[in-house]
């Protein structure tokens, strides 16, 4: 199926970047006063998480919303309306606490991010680290920026003592590896998919995700020239999951057509 021409003109598309990312970075100063106060004595701070994850969505939506009248945010739909013909043109995804259990714990891994669909196509999509000050953008499928400089994926797919895959927490759960170089968790899902977007990183594994985890991070990673598939490397499409059932079966981002190099040293459980 091919996508019907955008209703957005360059002009909006610039300014609908600019409104976004002034408001992450409004939402990301919030979050600064309760970073890292959560309750030491509890090895999760649901209360304090919570309290985070409210006042950045009060932010957020009240700004979209009341900016942009025809847009609206997938949480906020049921899933009958999904469906609906008339259902809204525009859509955003947002996960305003990537990262919560770093958050609370005083950890940098962490941020904010927002999709942008129109019609289910991916239009833009952002991340925020307030704690790094890193602000990533991407007009999908077109170009990939961190802080408003290009980025890419990592060119060479050569893996050695150097190389580096990101993974989920409980990843040694479920395979073994021979992988030469360092595995390492950030705790972040659309953090670690950032980080392979601009070649920190070489690849990441990902498990028990949904959509919010995965809209802007893979709008990020596409547009510098990576993709996410299925472990055994069938195509993975974000928007076949705007259900919000989570994914269970693994994951893997890397540079196209590079994910056999990185799979080849993991083995399933």
């Amino acid at each position: 199926m091919e996508k019907e021409d955008r209703s957005l003109s360059e002009r909006e598309l610039w300014t609908l970047k600019e409104f976004v990312e002034n408001t992450l970075r409004k939402s990301g100063s919030l979050l600064m006063e309760m970073y890292g106060k959560g309750n030491n004595q509890l090895k999760f701070d649901d209360d304090l998480v919570t309290e985070a994850e409210n006042t950045a969505w009060d932010l957020i939506s009240t700004k979209i919303k009341g900016s942009f009248e025809d847009h609206a945010f997938l949480r906020e739909l049921s899933q009958e309306e999904i469906a609906e013909p008339e259902c809204p043109r525009f859509i955003w995804i947002a996960d305003c606490l990537d990262g919560a259990a770093s958050f609370q714990a005083g950890m940098p891994v962490w941020g904010i991010s927002a999709a942008l669909f129109e019609k289910f196509w991916p239009v833009l999509g952002f991340l925020y680290l307030p704690v790094t000050g890193e602000l990533y953008s991407a007009y999908a499928a077109r170009e990939a920026l961190l802080n408003d400089r290009p980025i890419r994926v990592r060119e060479n797919d050569s893996i050695d003592n150097e190389s580096l895959v990101l993974v989920y927490s409980r990843f040694h759960n479920d395979f073994s590896s021979t992988f030469p170089g360092k595995i390492r968790n950030f705790g972040s899902s659309a953090g670690h998919l950032a980080y392979v977007a601009r070649g920190a990183a070489d690849a990441c594994l990902l498990k028990n995700v949904n959509v919010r985890d995965l809209a802007a991070g893979s709008i990020i990673l596409e547009a510098a020239g990576g993709e996410i598939t299925y472990f055994d490397g069938r195509p993975f499409h974000v928007g076949e999951f705007l259900d919000g059932k989570r994914i269970d079966e693994p994951l893997i981002a890397a540079p196209k057509r590079s994910a056999a190099s990185i799979t080849k040293y993991f083995k399933r459980l």
